[in-house]
């Protein structure tokens, strides 16, 4: 929560902070009393403390919302990434001088064999369909020839024309 005078220097965030506090803390030890109780669990340490915390507080809330903050938070992640993508880049490079696989080509080889898989699958998909089909018309051929076989037909005279032996090779 800025207040009307804001510091347009970092530096001045620090300075007023320990500026202010030295004036509580000051004001506090004024105050205190002889009563023998140690100082580090006095009331009024206690409530310097609490005071120090909730000054701490204020003054880096005003710090981390200030624009210089921001800035320079957004220019240590811009940085950090491109050295990050440096990096990356400069493994690769070495990985690929050893003659060894890196991680960018074994997931594009992964993706070519998963393509490949489904193309596959869709072939073999077709192929039980087709044969689905084909065994479906043998069945119904079957089925017909069956019923024809079934029902009863005219006796047929035998034609005593024909021979029922088989010719001869000729060498």
């Amino acid at each position: 929560m800025p207040n009307d005078k804001q510091p347009q220097n970092p530096a001045e965030f620090f300075t007023e902070f320990w500026t202010d506090f030295m004036s509580r803390s000051g004001a506090a030890s004024e105050s205190s009393n002889g009563s023998g109780v140690s100082p580090a669990f006095s009331p009024t340490a206690k409530q310097m403390q609490q005071m120090f915390f909730d000054a701490m507080a204020k003054y880096a809330e005003e710090f981390m919302r200030s624009e210089q903050f921001l800035t320079s938070m957004k220019q240590t992640m811009d940085q950090s990434l491109k050295f990050k993508q440096l990096v990356d880049d400069f493994l690769t490079k070495a990985q690929r001088s050893m003659q060894s696989p890196v991680s960018a080509d074994i997931d594009d080889m992964a993706s070519l064999l998963r393509g490949i898989e489904e193309r596959i699958f869709e072939r073999l998909g077709r192929l039980e369909e087709k044969i689905a089909a084909v065994e479906e018309q043998q069945r119904s051929g079957r089925d017909a020839e069956a019923s024809r076989a079934k029902r009863p037909s005219a006796p047929s005279t035998p034609n005593k024309s024909k021979s029922k032996r088989k010719p001869k090779r000729s060498r």
